[in-house]
């Protein structure tokens, strides 16, 4: 019994050095700009994200982010959440370049109390540098199409404090095809 538990004790020291870099998973955050073909003259959306990465091989892992666009009009609002399978295709060094693909939920809200939901799929392909010390700093770019699952051009009512009554044709989260780029930093643990 006794040589069991100093074979363990050895196995687990030497396993340590692999233990320390496999890192199976990595947080993060991001900022960075996404704009809808259809709204291709206007202006992009700033975008903040976090992230949470799980390896589950040396090469595949799936990702979750949560991402808040800000809409330039009417202080509208998209809250979405996507899961991404993640490829890493080798690395030079410090360097990884990698593929992803996903698909998730859109949420629109405005200032008069519009909301729409929706849905998207998107892909794409990004460059990350993993310090040894678990630093993780990437750049992707992304190509995507989303679907919306309500009527978009509706007449919307906006009440007033003399109880009368608006009419507006809010101005929302564009159905179609979306491109999006951004820079982010998370850690591996």
């Amino acid at each position: 019994m006794r040589l069991a538990s100093v074979a363990f004790t050895i196995a687990a020291i030497a396993a340590l050095p692999s233990l320390a870099d496999a890192r199976p998973f990595t947080a993060g955050v991001g900022i960075g700009r996404s704009q809808s073909k259809a709204d291709a003259e206007g202006e992009a959306s700033d975008t903040l994200q976090v992230f949470g990465r799980l390896s589950f091989t040396k090469r595949l892992a799936v990702q979750l982010e949560l991402q808040k666009l800000e809409l330039p009009y009417d202080a509208a609002t998209v809250r979405s959440g996507t899961l991404h399978l993640v490829v890493e295709l080798g690395h030079r060094g410090h360097l990884f370049p990698l593929l992803f693909a996903g698909f998730g939920g859109d949420k629109f809200n405005d200032a008069y109390g519009y909301e729409i939901s929706g849905s998207h799929t998107e892909g794409g392909a990004a460059l990350e540098y993993r310090a040894d010390g678990g630093l993780t700093i990437g750049a992707d770019l992304r190509l995507g199409g989303r679907s919306i699952d309500d009527d978009q051009y509706k007449i919307q009512p906006v009440y007033n404090d003399n109880s009368s009554i608006a009419l507006y044709a809010p101005e929302t989260l564009q159905p179609g095809e979306y491109r999006s780029a951004r820079i982010y930093a998370g850690v591996r643990f």
